[in-house]
């Protein structure tokens, strides 16, 4: 059932971490949902899926790590995988309980290492980028020296003409990536981190026992529906797979991301019960 939702933001201090939250009108009982974006992007690539998932009665927060969209600028030449996992953990305080994460890209590798060391319900990753058990090759001195400091998204190939990225971005129509090219406009991202992930960066899959979703999308040119399989079984997660969905498509393609909030919703809705004792027990706990 379609419900009214209601939108509100907070500015988290000290740390500047900026968070936009989809809720429905009436109280729900079902767990809270974090959102975490991916390299150069934002709460804003979340609007369609977040308020797909409030208006079925989610309360849906995204969040934007630091430097990122309406966050506090900081030094992206020196921030790691690390610190954007303790911004996912200024958010989680904020909301008041652990959520499931809902995360895409390096937002999902950054919610991995958050989930290693801190209570969540749920773990919904949209084309991870692969923790190191997972990661198909090691980046070579040539390729790790290519990486700027802090690099945006021209570098990165995803501010071109638009044939060039329908070619790339299928499932995306021209709204999708109008607002696209508008929104990573001045965007930046950390260099250093993503050095990190070429080199792999450790995940302990031992500690992440919580219920998991990965899913791979079929023209995916930034992570491979291989390498999100690699991180599914590195999990003992369920794996689905989106033939037709790019990596935006994943989480704002007007083609497929109807049918990727869809199959989330009906995972999430399977284990809501089972979460919500989770969250009972931890509250007893305290």
């Amino acid at each position: 059932m379609v419900q009214a939702i209601k939108r509100d933001e907070v500015f988290i201090e000290p740390e500047g971490i900026h968070m936009e939250t989809h809720q429905p009108e009436r109280r729900s009982r079902k767990p809270p949902l974090l959102l975490v974006h991916g390299a150069l992007t934002g709460s804003w690539l979340w609007s369609n899926f977040a308020a797909y998932l409030a208006e079925r009665g989610w309360e849906a927060h995204a969040m934007n790590l630091r430097g990122h969209f309406t966050s506090d600028l900081a030094d992206l030449g020196d921030t790691r995988m690390a610190d954007y996992a303790d911004d996912i953990g200024v958010a989680v305080r904020q909301i008041g309980r652990p959520p499931v994460i809902i995360a895409w890209g390096i937002g999902a590798l950054a919610a991995l290492l958050y989930a290693e060391r801190h209570p969540v319900l749920g773990l919904v990753l949209l084309a991870p980028s692969p923790p190191a058990a997972a990661l198909p090759r090691h980046a070579g001195d040539h390729e790790l020296n290519a990486v700027p400091d802090v690099y945006d998204a021209t570098w990165w190939g995803w501010i071109a003409p638009l044939e060039r990225l329908r070619g790339w971005l299928p499932d995306l129509d021209e709204a999708d990536l109008s607002k696209m090219q508008e929104m990573l406009a001045g965007a930046r991202e950390s260099g250093s981190a993503r050095r990190e992930r070429m080199l792999g960066v450790e995940v302990d899959a031992s500690r992440i026992t919580v219920p998991t979703l990965v899913i791979g999308a079929g023209l995916d040119d930034v992570i491979h529906p291989s390498e999100a399989r690699l991180t599914a079984d590195l999990l003992g997660a369920t794996y689905e797979y989106v033939p037709t969905a790019s990596h935006f498509g994943l989480v704002m393609g007007s083609g497929t991301w109807p049918q990727v909030a869809g199959s989330v919703l009906g995972w999430l809705e399977e284990r809501r019960h089972a979460m919500n004792a989770v969250l009972a027990e931890l509250a007893t706990a305290r």
